[in-house]
């Protein structure tokens, strides 16, 4: 149904009630006064009702959205989606990862499965939840603000969480480069070691990779299973199968990155050479999940002989 025009009702309720109520008042002996007041008061009492009960917001809409909040909650929930937390006014600095593990009437448990500086943070305060985007009624977010109800920390970190129920979601910036997603596999390979870029030694390309893209190196068994999924000046997505990354690879783990790009204007495979961390690991589904790697270093070849590595800090 409809909302009323108030401004309509109004019109009507001067023309019905109010008008003729200032005749009859002026004609109406003084004796008369509190009879016509009172009458007015009734009639402003009405009209307050009235309007309360058309501006009020509807127990439906209300209904919905707190059910789409617990719905949202509970889709991370049961996916065990990693969570990233930082303070409200600085989402750039991650100080931890977690996972929902409960969702009560007035408040969600959340177990930390990434300490990165939470625990330096003040019991009760606020915190900025942030996921990976979701589509709602009213568009697109990836983030909700929640206030800090317990926070349980020993020496060597933070292992659970209790916050607030969020009241709302909103979105927040949080890429820095434009991603291209890879739909065509065969134009690029990736080898991937875990290590740290603590030497100009490039004697670990030699190695078996740890993860393998389209490399057709024999080595590294399975490569042909995974794939890019998307590249940008800051990092790269890869699908793998889980029995690839299991006990293998976790958050802010160090990596070695060889990436063999088809240059179209040349016509020739050119390699690039990166060191960064695996930002986020998340299950795809039973069977798969998606590693998410940032760079951090840039590396150049120094020599004819492909021995040595120059690194720069990106």
């Amino acid at each position: 149904m409809d909302k009323l025009n108030l401004q309509l009702l109004l019109d009507k309720l001067n023309t019905a009630i109010v008008t003729p109520a200032m005749k009859i008042y002026k004609t109406m002996p003084p004796e008369a006064i509190p009879i016509i007041l009172a009458a007015a008061g009734a009639v402003a009492l009405l009209a307050a009702l009235i309007a309360y009960l058309i501006i009020r917001p509807s127990s439906k809409k209300q209904g919905n959205e707190i059910s789409g909040k617990e719905s949202l909650i509970s889709t991370f929930k049961d996916n065990g989606i990693i969570l990233d937390i930082a303070l409200p006014d600085a989402h750039e600095n991650v100080l931890a990862r977690a996972v929902i593990t409960e969702i009560k009437e007035d408040r969600v448990n959340l177990e930390i499965v990434d300490d990165m500086g939470l625990s330096g943070q003040p019991e009760y305060g606020r915190i900025l939840v942030m996921f990976p985007p979701e589509k709602i009624t009213t568009g697109t977010v990836n983030s909700f603000k929640v206030t800090i109800a317990n926070l349980q920390c020993k020496k060597d970190g933070c292992g659970r969480l209790s916050t607030t129920l969020p009241q709302s979601f909103s979105t927040v910036i949080r890429r820095r480069h434009k991603r291209k997603k890879v739909i065509d596999q065969q134009f690029i390979r990736v080898k991937i070691w875990l290590g740290k870029p603590d030497t100009d030694d490039a004697s670990f390309a030699d190695t078996i990779p740890d993860l393998a893209v389209n490399s057709y190196d024999p080595r590294s068994g399975g490569h042909e299973d995974n794939e890019v999924i998307n590249i940008s000046n800051g990092g790269l997505a890869v699908s793998t199968p889980l029995i690839l990354s299991e006990n293998k690879f976790d958050t802010n783990t160090s990596v070695l990155i060889n990436i063999f790009m088809f240059n179209f204007r040349q016509k020739i495979f050119k390699p690039y050479w990166y060191a960064g961390k695996i930002r986020t690991v998340e299950n795809i589904d039973r069977t798969s999940c998606r590693l998410g790697v940032g760079f951090t270093m840039s590396g150049t070849i120094r020599d004819e002989n492909e021995q040595f590595i120059d690194w720069i800090k990106i």
